[in-house]
């Protein structure tokens, strides 16, 4: 099978972390005293190995390194807390945050451990709740819904699915985490034709602040229910996701791939562009990137066009020619795939084991601002591209469509304050892979210029936009102010209603806090 040029360079960044995931930085590792110092982690660590033995994993023990070699960037994997929890029950995890609570333990919450930086969901000196053991994917009496759990990455749920023809609205890569990505928003192959993963669930089972398990839905807690369609980790540990299934034929859909050299291309963004505004099949989604390949010192763009049914491969969909009639490309596949297949593949191009950093604004949708923004981005690339050991950027445009925003209205709507009538808009995505920690500072200073150009250059020409999908966004951007105000008071008048301590604004820190 022919490899993608960009598949062969990660190829080449992995070789060179070969081990890594075995164990990250053995030098830096600290004795168990050290780890444990933080005032009420020992208490709380201690009284949890006592109640749930096994359960409970100490530095000292094997699982432990295991355990965190299973998050995807290497800034999560280097963090180090004072013990991980698996609970196996919402009662287990009642148990630990009415624990930490008491002592004052800091905790976070690891659902498919995907996001790039440290502190997201694992937490230094703390406890780390690992919710890999919650992961039921139950069908429900009546066949409408599937009940699945925090602990799930998104191949094993459509996996089960695909065996009875039927799918959820869910992520794209096999093992990213479903709390995470569904509490953040939650973009799909099937989003224009369904809305995003948080629109498409009925009812949240969540352990709140005080220990208490409630269900919220829109006739029940519906309060919480809006709050957590883009809300994250402020109001609770979701336990179960009851999701909306629908049919999905063979559980088969339709990949188109290109590759072109050079960045920018200015057919191929308006192409993008032209896809966004005519949105004429909603079965139909695309990824559009620019990528460095650092060994070729080189510049390529990946048209990545999805559709949700089958096709015949040595055809594509109508709503693609203009990618497919843009003239040089140098590789072009099509293929139709079963989604656990394609998601795994997405897996192969987004390994584990590397130092990892994602960015993100959102855009109105406009041909000569996208051109701006890929040359700015380049421009910054420019600077470091050799210098950086290992180095994979990737700038990434996707549309929010205006059938994507209507989907956003059902069942009361949610927390992310899109509307239709701004539509349509576009992410743009800067991402970085490398293997250094020496080059941690240099990579990130780049892209918080890239932001702040590109945003400049939006603003000048009335094109910005609050918001900010934080699927994508880094440690230094605030997804949840993009929200809007009247949105982010609403979200602060819930968490107080339901979390009057602030538990999981003070004891879990980590990801984006209100």
């Amino acid at each position: 099978m022919k490899l993608d040029l960009y598949l062969v360079a990660l190829a080449a960044v992995i070789s060179i972390t070969d081990g890594a995931q075995q164990w990250p930085l053995l030098k830096h590792l600290e004795t168990q005293d050290k780890i444990l110092n933080r005032q009420g982690c020992r208490e709380a660590c201690t009284s949890l190995k006592e109640q749930y033995s096994s359960q409970v994993i100490f530095f000292d023990e094997e699982l432990y390194r295991v355990e965190l070699s299973r998050y995807w960037s290497l800034q999560q994997s280097e963090t180090l807390p004072a013990c991980i929890f698996l609970p196996r029950s919402p009662q287990d995890i009642a148990s630990v945050i009415r624990l930490s609570s008491k002592t004052g333990c800091p905790f976070a919450a690891k659902s498919g451990g995907h996001v790039p930086f440290a502190g997201a969901s694992n937490i230094a000196g703390g406890i780390t709740i690992d919710l890999s053991r919650l992961n039921q994917v139950t069908i429900n009496k009546d066949g409408s819904t599937v009940s699945v759990g925090p602990g799930n990455k998104w191949v094993d749920v459509y996996r089960q699915l695909q065996k009875e023809q039927i799918t959820v609205v869910g992520g794209r890569i096999a093992d990213v985490g479903v709390g995470g990505l569904t509490l953040g928003g939650g973009i799909s192959f099937f989003s224009n034709m369904h809305g995003w993963a948080c629109d498409n669930i009925v009812t949240y089972e969540v352990v709140i602040a005080t220990g208490d398990i409630v269900n919220a839905s829109r006739t029940s807690h519906s309060d919480l229910y809006w709050a957590l369609r883009g809300g994250a980790n402020n109001f609770g540990l979701v336990t179960n996701f009851e999701m909306r299934l629908y049919p999905h034929d063979q559980s088969l859909m339709w990949i188109g791939k290109i590759l072109h050299p050079g960045a920018p291309n200015t057919r191929l963004i308006k192409a993008f562009v032209d896809f966004g505004y005519d949105d004429t099949d909603a079965k139909a989604t695309l990824l559009f990137s620019f990528v460095y390949l650092q060994k070729q010192d080189q510049y390529i763009s990946v048209s990545e066009t999805d559709y949700a049914s089958a096709v015949v491969e040595d055809v594509h969909p109508p709503v693609f020619d203009a990618f497919f009639a843009v003239p040089n490309a140098f590789q072009t596949t099509k293929a139709t795939k079963t989604v656990v297949d394609i998601i795994e593949e997405h897996s192969s191009a987004n390994p584990n084991g590397l130092r990892q950093s994602y960015w993100t604004a959102t855009f109105r949708l406009d041909e000569a601002l996208a051109e701006e923004i890929v040359e700015i981005w380049k421009q910054e690339i420019e600077t470091i591209k050799q210098s950086v050991t290992g180095f994979v950027p990737v700038l990434t445009f996707q549309v929010i469509t205006v059938r994507m925003m209507k989907h956003m209205e059902t069942n009361g709507g949610n927390a992310l304050g899109l509307d239709e009538r701004e539509g349509p808009l576009m992410i743009v995505a800067p991402s970085a892979m490398w293997t250094d920690s020496m080059h941690d500072e240099i990579v990130l200073s780049t892209y918080a210029k890239w932001l702040s150009r590109s945003h400049a250059r939006a603003k000048e020409q009335n094109l910005d936009h609050r918001y900010l999908y934080m699927n994508y966004a880094s440690q230094f951007q605030d997804p949840i102010k993009g929200y809007g105000e009247a949105n982010v008071d609403r979200l602060r008048a819930i968490a107080k209603a339901y979390d009057p301590e602030g538990v999981f604004q003070r004891l879990q820190p980590g990801y984006f806090k209100l």
